[in-house]
């Protein structure tokens, strides 16, 4: 299973080196970092847990969905094409990826939304799911049993770190899923927004600094301001009405780390944009301090209408697909200026000594992205932004 980088390098380069002698420490790893498993030749045991990981959370999520409110996908062209994207192919060529996109909601938008993407009897099969990334703070912390955090591994679900950057190691783990031709799931947002558009990034004012608390609630009050050393310094907390208030940042709302993935992919993965709206009714979001927390009467409104319940109160999700996405005319534009592209692949170069638990530098030296490579992401991104901004607006719209 993959372990924390705890090592709070931004590159990861300390982790890389670090990353073997941590894993003989932990419960349910291998005594090294494996490369991706091709799905012909996934281990007996591994292919079994991932079976009862993602079989058991997909009917789990299913049931839940069905009995507390629906789920509604609508059912159009865009819809059907992601469908005979991940099933069939629809024309992706050998090893090219996918990736989905879409707005973040709830902290259960995964599994809770994506478990619902697929019909069920693909739905439960490893070979048809996603990959996705958890912040490491929540789904592989210390405070957590080795056994949660197998189960979460075994579900596809591999850690990044949240503010660790573009160039951390633990998003070129996931990249090489990718290089693979898997699908891989991304919320780009990079927080949780609840509002009636695509949250992220916005124009800060002078001396204000961008907060990073968790996103689930605490207990804690609201933050505005903090002592600096010299000189009083506002914050800005995420998902905030203040926050709201601010112009759009110039860098654009999303993080540009699914601009890395699609530039430098070996063979640019098809992309696939959807939004949806209604899982804020389980983990309501706090105007005021970003935060999101359980709703307190959660489970009195699973009670049917002869019992009390109110019918509107139940829970309601709409999902509506977007066009894919293409690039080829921006990784052409840049390619011609700079020069090729340096390209991840699904496994190193020196299989045998990455399995024996050397680090291959080379492979994270390329990792870290020079100025123009950046701006290629931000280009990158800003398509996917307005593609997925107006699909989420639609859905918000319509509800």
């Amino acid at each position: 299973r993959p372990i924390a980088d705890k090592s709070g390098r931004r590159d990861g380069s300390e982790s890389a080196t670090k990353g073997n002698s941590d894993r003989a420490s932990e419960t349910f790893c291998a005594p090294y970092t494996s490369p991706p498993w091709s799905r012909e030749r996934v281990p007996m045991l591994l292919e079994w847990a991932r079976r009862i990981s993602i079989g058991v959370t997909t009917v789990a999520i299913r049931l839940l969905m069905n009995t507390y409110g629906k789920c509604e996908i609508k059912d159009d062209e865009c819809y059907r094409n992601f469908l005979q994207t991940v099933v069939a192919g629809n024309g992706r060529r050998p090893n090219q990826g996918l990736i989905t996109v879409s707005n973040h909601r709830s902290l259960f938008d995964d599994p809770g939304i994506v478990s619902c993407l697929l019909p069920l009897p693909i739905a439960i099969q490893p070979k048809y799911n996603r990959w996705a990334l958890c912040s490491q703070e929540y789904c592989y912390n210390d405070a957590l049993p080795g056994l949660i955090k197998g189960y979460i591994g075994a579900g596809q679900v591999l850690p990044i770190c949240r503010g660790g950057g573009i160039d951390q190691k633990l998003l070129l783990d996931f990249a090489r899923h990718l290089a693979c031709g898997e699908w891989c799931h991304v919320f780009p947002e990079g927080g949780v927004w609840q509002w009636e558009e695509l949250g992220g990034r916005r124009q800060l004012p002078p001396k204000a600094v961008m907060g990073s608390s968790s996103d689930i609630s605490s207990g804690s009050d609201n933050v505005q301001f903090k002592e600096d050393d010299e000189n009083t310094r506002q914050i800005i907390m995420p998902a905030t009405l203040q926050q709201k208030s601010l112009s759009p940042s110039p860098r654009g709302k999303l993080k540009w780390g699914v601009g890395k993935l699609i530039a430098h992919a070996p063979v640019t993965p098809k992309v696939i944009p959807f939004a949806h709206r209604g899982m804020e009714r389980i983990f309501p979001q706090d105007e005021n301090t970003g935060k999101t927390k359980l709703r307190s009467d959660l489970l009195a409104s699973f009670l049917p209408a002869a019992l009390g319940g109110d019918a509107d109160d139940k829970l309601h999700v709409s999902v509506r697909f977007g066009e894919e996405i293409t690039f080829d005319d921006l990784i052409l534009e840049h390619e011609s200026k700079h020069g090729k592209l340096w390209k991840y692949c699904g496994r190193v170069n020196s299989e045998e000594r990455y399995e024996k638990g050397q680090q291959n530098e080379i492979l994270h030296d390329l990792w870290v992205s020079s100025v123009e490579e950046r701006s290629l992401y931000n280009k990158i991104v800003r398509r996917i932004e307005a593609h997925l901004d107006a699909i989420t607006r639609e859905v918000c719209e319509k509800n």
